[in-house]
């Protein structure tokens, strides 16, 4: 039985539900960010998770990150669970967290 829990921290959930697109209305941006979670939740709970990449340089460094639809979620392990520190939107920089 797999008990890896993930913890999303509070400024992570209150990040993505300030997240808008203007080409889409904000019922569709809100079903477009359940979807984001729901596949960075499967992808992370994976035991043969082979997409990550650990950041190497800047206010991440040494950070293993994933990118689910142009969206930059980084994370780290903490015994069984896994805690996203931080996320990116597309077109978004580091400096901007």
């Amino acid at each position: 039985m797999n008990s890896q829990k993930i913890i999303w921290l509070p400024k992570v959930k209150d990040k993505l539900t300030q997240y808008r697109s203007k080409h889409f209305s904000s019922e569709e941006t809100f079903d477009f960010i359940s979807t984001i979670i729901i596949e960075a939740e499967d992808l992370l709970k994976n035991p043969f998770l082979s997409k990550t990449y650990t950041e190497e340089f800047g206010e991440f460094k040494g950070i293993s990150r994933i990118v689910i639809r142009r969206f930059k979620f980084y994370f780290e392990r903490d015994e069984n669970d896994i805690v996203i520190i931080a996320v990116l939107f597309p077109g978004e920089s580091g400096n901007q967290v």
